[in-house]
Protein backbone atom coordinates (compact mmCIF):
# COMPACT_ATOMS: atom_id res chain seq x y z
CA UNK A 1 0.00 0.00 0.00
CA UNK A 2 2.73 2.17 1.11
CA UNK A 3 4.37 1.82 -2.59
CA UNK A 4 1.38 2.54 -4.88
CA UNK A 5 1.16 5.86 -2.39
CA UNK A 6 4.94 6.80 -3.08
CA UNK A 7 3.62 6.53 -7.01
CA UNK A 8 0.85 7.65 -6.94
CA UNK A 9 2.74 10.94 -5.22
CA UNK A 10 5.70 10.83 -7.62
CA UNK A 11 3.07 10.76 -10.71
CA UNK A 12 1.26 13.62 -8.96
CA UNK A 13 4.44 15.31 -8.75
CA UNK A 14 5.76 14.82 -12.23
CA UNK A 15 1.96 16.34 -13.29
CA UNK A 16 2.57 19.10 -11.49
CA UNK A 17 6.17 19.76 -12.61
CA UNK A 18 5.23 19.38 -16.72
CA UNK A 19 2.09 22.43 -15.93
CA UNK A 20 4.52 24.46 -14.45
CA UNK A 21 6.73 23.35 -17.48
CA UNK A 22 3.93 24.25 -20.17
CA UNK A 23 3.13 27.16 -18.41
CA UNK A 24 7.21 28.37 -18.68
CA UNK A 25 6.78 27.74 -22.44
CA UNK A 26 3.97 29.50 -23.08
CA UNK A 27 5.59 32.62 -21.65
CA UNK A 28 8.30 32.32 -23.04
CA UNK A 29 6.77 32.19 -26.39
CA UNK A 30 3.92 34.17 -25.44
CA UNK A 31 7.68 36.53 -24.73
CA UNK A 32 9.43 35.77 -28.16
CA UNK A 33 6.13 36.70 -30.20
CA UNK A 34 5.76 40.25 -28.35
CA UNK A 35 9.55 40.61 -28.77
CA UNK A 36 9.07 39.78 -32.89
CA UNK A 37 6.09 41.68 -33.27
CA UNK A 38 7.83 45.19 -31.50
CA UNK A 39 10.69 44.63 -33.34
CA UNK A 40 8.75 44.54 -36.62
CA UNK A 41 6.58 47.21 -36.00
CA UNK A 42 9.48 49.30 -35.08
CA UNK A 43 11.51 48.79 -38.01
CA UNK A 44 8.60 49.65 -40.37
CA UNK A 45 8.20 53.26 -38.12
CA UNK A 46 11.96 53.74 -39.01
CA UNK A 47 11.96 52.83 -42.32
CA UNK A 48 8.52 55.33 -42.30
CA UNK A 49 10.88 58.62 -40.63
CA UNK A 50 13.97 57.43 -43.00
CA UNK A 51 11.97 58.28 -45.60
CA UNK A 52 10.24 61.44 -44.33
CA UNK A 53 13.84 62.43 -43.81
CA UNK A 54 15.20 62.06 -47.14
CA UNK A 55 12.08 63.89 -48.41
CA UNK A 56 12.48 66.91 -46.18
CA UNK A 57 16.23 67.05 -47.01
CA UNK A 58 15.48 67.21 -50.49
CA UNK A 59 12.62 69.83 -49.94
CA UNK A 60 15.73 72.02 -47.51
CA UNK A 61 18.02 71.68 -50.09
CA UNK A 62 15.55 73.23 -52.86
CA UNK A 63 14.22 75.66 -50.75
CA UNK A 64 18.43 76.67 -50.26
CA UNK A 65 18.73 76.70 -53.98
CA UNK A 66 15.69 79.08 -54.29
CA UNK A 67 17.00 81.16 -51.83
CA UNK A 68 20.26 81.25 -53.22
CA UNK A 69 18.70 82.20 -56.92
CA UNK A 70 16.66 84.81 -55.35
CA UNK A 71 19.31 86.71 -53.42
CA UNK A 72 21.66 86.58 -56.65
CA UNK A 73 18.16 87.93 -59.08
CA UNK A 74 18.01 90.54 -55.70
CA UNK A 75 21.58 91.70 -56.22
CA UNK A 76 20.99 91.90 -60.14
CA UNK A 77 18.10 93.81 -59.89
CA UNK A 78 20.04 96.73 -58.26
CA UNK A 79 22.04 96.98 -60.95
CA UNK A 80 21.84 99.73 -63.63
CA UNK A 81 22.76 97.08 -66.42
CA UNK A 82 19.34 95.29 -65.50
CA UNK A 83 17.29 98.24 -64.92
CA UNK A 84 18.17 99.09 -68.52
CA UNK A 85 17.32 95.94 -70.12
CA UNK A 86 13.72 95.58 -68.49
CA UNK A 87 13.22 98.94 -69.84
CA UNK A 88 14.22 98.51 -72.95
CA UNK A 89 12.50 95.11 -73.28
CA UNK A 90 9.33 95.30 -71.24
CA UNK A 91 8.78 98.80 -71.28
CA UNK A 92 10.20 99.67 -74.81
CA UNK A 93 12.01 102.45 -73.98
CA UNK A 94 14.49 104.06 -75.72
CA UNK A 95 17.48 106.13 -74.58
CA UNK A 96 18.16 109.51 -76.43
CA UNK A 97 19.94 109.31 -79.98
CA UNK A 98 19.16 105.89 -80.55
CA UNK A 99 18.19 104.57 -83.74
CA UNK A 100 15.02 102.74 -83.74
CA UNK A 101 14.27 100.38 -86.55
CA UNK A 102 10.61 99.53 -87.24
CA UNK A 103 9.94 96.26 -89.07
CA UNK A 104 6.71 96.96 -91.53
CA UNK A 105 6.20 92.75 -91.46
CA UNK A 106 5.16 93.12 -88.37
Amino acid sequence: MKRNQGNMRKRRNVKKKKKSFNIVHLAAIAFVLYFGFTFCDQQIKINKYNSQIEMYKKQIEAKQDLVEYYNNKNENIASDEYIESVAREKLELVKPYDVVYIDSNK
